[in-house]
């Protein structure tokens, strides 16, 4: 419960520091007693259930303007907690299970085994780390420095471990004094070098290019209906222009995800409108809009995609996003089973891009995130990696409401810049909108739910990070020891069954 309660929207963050503490003394007290695999897997189910129908309740206030087939929202709050929460009891089964069979404690499989887990949920056309435990630390900016050497999937496995030595503190029957100053260290160790780090850091602008962020605010129900797209650009339109008054003027302005819930770059009218507006001010737009494109096979793909609309009157490139949320922007396994393509459940079937797009900027050039890929960090580091200077995240997350999710979308795009140290633009169609620097400090951002424009001169980018350069090494290595410990554990039990024999 503490851990579902650590990702709401409040500062308590805190909690996720102690909060598997009591599934530890549980899985423990089970490996201990030779408990069966299903009681294994059964007491992190469990607690898996608990803690995602938590982090997920907000799956039943979804905007019914959003959702073709509105009562599915409440089974799949349910649905989605109950399959969440076989990852957590893959965990228990899996950190128990080599805590008996390998000879490695279980201060040592269950963080290697959390994190290997972690990464299995976030993997596939089902990836969801949305709720990866280290995203709970987001307030704690000194602390989450070390994501810049190995991502997201550092600092979870820093968290366990801190919780590890905070449940030996408070059971070991000896050792507690050694593993209570452990979990100091390892908690003050990082925050003091993150603190370094970030002191040693400039917020000073970089290339001086300043960008402004249009927060439209536009309702679903007006977005959706295809009565209003004439007022919709309007207001983008009039936000845009409200902000080339500013001083210093932006060098480019910014819309959200399927900003004005048309075709923008195939519906000619609208086209044009923007097109004019970017040559007569002299200054680009890029905007997230629905797109299509005939495909080799002569079939036209639904893309959900970004497009340039350049102050020389060019258009294009274009971005088409490339993970696409299973179940709500297209149903999952396509490849491999066709009919699923047939089946029903409201999604938009979207087609996925297929590789980074970079777009010209006097700062350098930026690649596209389009809503949730900004909770995938191998998407935002394959981008740097390929040439982006700057990270622009565009989303329309007015389907969400007032829930934690949110606070919770928001919160996790800032790790991308620290993984990467380039500086990064939340372009929201109701917030939150934002700008975050090459480490991760939001430097500014609006009030949610009003219509408003950001206006901000980027932050400079960072050197390459070892995350940057090498990947998601504390996950590569969580899975090789996990895997050794595996053989070991094998081994072992194959011998003891060879000598009862």
């Amino acid at each position: 419960m503490l851990l579902g309660v650590a990702f709401l929207p409040a500062p308590l963050g805190f909690l996720a520091w102690v909060a598997f503490v009591p599934l530890l003394v549980a899985l423990d007290r089970r490996v201990r007693e030779e408990a069966s695999k299903r009681d294994l897997f059964g007491l992190g189910y469990s607690f898996g259930f608990v803690f995602y129908l938590i982090g997920v309740h907000w799956i039943a206030l979804l905007s019914n303007v959003a959702i073709t087939v509105p009562w599915l929202k409440y089974p799949a709050c349910l649905a989605a907690a109950a399959y969440l929460a076989v990852f957590t009891g893959l965990t228990t089964l899996l950190g128990g299970w080599l805590a008996r069979r390998s000879g490695a404690p279980l201060a040592l499989t269950f963080p290697l085994a959390l994190l290997a887990i972690e990464e299995l949920r976030g993997s596939g056309e089902l990836g969801f780390p949305w709720f990866q435990p280290g995203y709970t630390q987001h307030d704690y900016v000194p602390l989450i420095q070390m994501a810049s050497l190995g991502s997201v999937s550092l600092v979870t496995l820093w968290l366990a471990f801190l919780n590890v030595l905070v449940w030996r503190a408070a059971t070991a029957a000896g050792g507690r004094w050694r593993a209570a100053s452990g979990a100091l260290l390892m908690l003050g160790l990082p925050w003091a070098w993150g603190m370094r780090v970030l002191d040693a850091a400039p917020r000073l602008a970089g290339p001086g290019t300043t960008v402004a962020l249009v927060q439209g605010n536009i309702p679903g129900e007006m977005k959706w209906s295809g009565r209003h797209q004439p007022e919709i650009l309007a207001t983008f339109l009039g936000l845009s222009a409200q902000a080339l008054k500013g001083t210093p003027r932006p060098a480019l302005v910014i819309w959200p995800e399927t900003a004005t819930g048309s075709y923008l770059r195939r519906q000619r009218e609208q086209a044009v409108a923007v097109e004019a507006f970017a040559t007569r001010n002299r200054v680009p737009i890029f905007s997230g809009t629905p797109d299509w494109e005939i495909g080799d096979d002569g079939k036209v793909r639904q893309l959900n995609g970004a497009v340039w609309f350049g102050a020389d009157g060019r258009v294009g490139p274009v971005y088409a996003k490339r993970h696409l949320v299973p179940f709500g922007e297209r149903m999952p396994f396509q490849a491999v089973f066709p009919a699923l393509g047939r089946l029903e459940l409201g999604q938009a079937e979207w087609t996925p891009g297929t590789g980074t797009v970079l777009f010209p900027s006097p700062a350098g050039p930026f690649s596209c995130l389009v809503c949730f890929e900004s909770i995938f960090p191998d998407l935002a580091r394959e981008d740097v990696r390929r040439g982006a200077r700057w990270l622009v995240n565009v989303t329309n997350d007015e389907w969400f409401g007032d829930s934690p999710a949110l606070y919770q979308h928001a919160a996790m795009a800032p790790f991308r810049a620290v993984e990467n140290h380039v500086p990064l633009a939340r372009c929201a169609n109701t917030g939150l909108t934002l700008f975050a620097d090459a480490h991760g400090r939001v430097t500014s951002r609006l009030e949610v739910w009003t219509p408003g424009v950001l206006t901000a001169t980027l932050a400079a980018p960072g050197r390459p990070t070892p995350f940057t350069r090498v990947g998601d090494w504390p996950g590569m290595l969580a899975g090789i020891v996990v895997g050794v410990l595996l053989l070991v554990g094998a081994r072992r039990a194959l011998t003891a069954r060879a000598r009862a024999a």
